[in-house]
């Protein structure tokens, strides 16, 4: 086990092994709101990001460009290198491995950017050097920064396993510092074999083992706790700042092995954070600004004549309908819509799953809820912030309570903001529909968000309101 290096305060967790084995941290409520992720690489990250900037600069001076065009290429070209993942984080460091990534990208960049006044990259004849000085600057940073975790204790790392791959795992990794990574004990059943660290806590208690101890890595190796418990533990793990490795089932015969680390032939693929803890998670925020901003001013005839149309039909109710949902991280905000259909009480509307089928509803209100017109106030909602364009979709507290004591991972749902329209609507999930199937495409948009997915359904539902069939 690695010494104490220096002392540390109580209460506080560095994330090196011997704090947390030392000193473990007290337990504690889970945060209401997700914790900023811990980013272990962003470090590594920047000496490759210094490294690649002064190779551009310097062979674009050497080549005679003028001091403002050579800011300009130094600022630009890292670009094109973090879109190919040149800058992610990683435990293992390999210039060929780094070499079809960078050529792809400086080929991508020169053509693309040919047509500018000033070329971003120096002239054809000069980008065999860039490449040539690229590659020089990532050897010399990959032997730094592979001596600087050797000579540090390792980022802390709990195991999560119950056979013989977990115990080659933190053997593998203790053995060889160059992975960054320094195991302090496993998370799994008593009788693990041969344990050559101690064990933490059992196989039930992962969320407990990771606030008490607080590490900045999850190794998942085969645990044997059903895949419906352990996705849900994993996912509080993440909210915690825990970066997570999984290795892959049937890996022997490469399934799910691309683009994974490996130690030791053991591939390793590290799941993305939480998106609210991803930096670009504010760029969603700026498109949810603009966009309903923009649509309610474009929009805004059809808010008149919709509004018409329910204040002619409803009489002296109002025009706008206003109900309690249930958005991020469980906290209640008031959903508005277009009244389609007045309810006889509160509580009528609070637990009446459907009313599509109400013999109440008028023509105007059954037109609102099948072209989904009723939906366009919570543009307002999303200005606010209790909503965003895209997102699961609210649903009240009474059918959360009962949603969340029959359907595996429905609370999950609730990690992002709801929207007002989402990846389960514009796959037919909307109205009557099964709530299983609605709470497993949620929650695959929650894992594999994006900007351009958000587009995607943005522009999927436009079309469906607009009956353009899809392509």
């Amino acid at each position: 086990m690695f010494q104490l290096a220096t002392a540390i305060r109580p209460g506080r967790a560095t994330g090196r092994p011997a704090d947390l084995l030392a000193r473990p941290a007290p337990r504690r409520p889970v945060p209401a709101r997700p914790m900023r992720a811990t980013r272990a690489g962003f470090g590594e990250a920047v000496v490759l990001l210094v490294l690649d900037v002064t190779a551009v600069a310097t062979v674009s001076a050497a080549a005679g460009s003028w001091w403002a065009l050579t800011l300009i290429r130094a600022a630009a070209v890292p670009l094109p290198l973090a879109a190919a993942g040149l800058y992610r984080a990683r435990l293992q460091f390999a210039v060929l491995d780094d070499l079809p990534r960078l050529v792809i990208a400086l080929a991508v960049t020169a053509a693309g950017t040919v047509w500018l006044p000033w070329p971003v990259l120096p002239p054809p004849d000069v980008l065999g050097v860039v490449l040539a000085a690229l590659l020089a600057g990532r050897v010399a940073g990959y032997r730094l920064l592979r001596r600087h975790r050797r000579r540090s204790p390792g980022r802390a790392a709990i195991v999560v396993g119950s056979g013989d791959l977990a115990v080659q795992l933190a053997e593998a990794l203790r053995a060889d510092r160059s992975y960054g990574i320094a195991p302090v004990g496993f998370v799994g059943p008593r009788t693990l074999t041969q344990p050559t660290l101690p064990i933490l806590a059992g196989a039930g208690d992962l969320e407990k083992a990771v606030l008490r101890y607080k590490p900045l890595h999850l190794i998942v190796a085969f645990p044997a706790t059903p895949d419906a418990d352990l996705v849900a533990a994993l996912r509080r793990c993440r909210r915690h700042g825990v970066t997570v490795h999984v290795v892959p089932r049937l890996f022997e015969l490469a399934v799910g092995c691309g683009g994974t680390d490996s130690v030791r032939g053991i591939p390793l693929a590290r799941l993305r954070p939480e998106p609210v803890q991803m930096r670009r998670w504010a760029l969603k925020r700026l498109l949810d600004i603009c966009g309903a901003a923009v649509a309610l001013v474009l929009l805004a005839p059809v808010f008149l004549l919709c509004a018409l149309a329910v204040k002619i039909e409803s009489g002296r109710h109002g025009v706008l309908f206003r109900q309690e949902r249930i958005g991020r991280d469980g906290e209640p905000f008031t959903i508005v819509k277009f009244r389609s259909l007045t309810p006889s009480t509160d509580l009528e509307s609070q637990v009446t799953w459907n009313i599509n089928t109400d013999a109440r509803l008028g023509p105007v209100g059954r037109l609102l809820r099948f072209s989904s017109l009723d939906e366009l106030p919570q543009l307002v909602n999303v200005l606010r912030g209790t909503m965003s364009l895209v997102g699961p979709r609210p649903e009240r507290p009474y059918f959360v309570e009962q949603f969340q004591r029959t359907y595996a991972g429905y609370l999950d749902r609730h990690r992002v903001p709801a929207g007002i329209t989402g990846w389960a609507q514009i796959n037919g999930l909307r109205g009557d529909t099964s709530i299983e199937e609605r709470t497993r495409f949620d929650n695959h948009y929650i894992e594999h968000w994006s900007l351009g997915l958000d587009l995607k359904i943005i522009l999927r539902t436009v079309g469906a309101m607009l009956s353009i069939h899809r392509v």
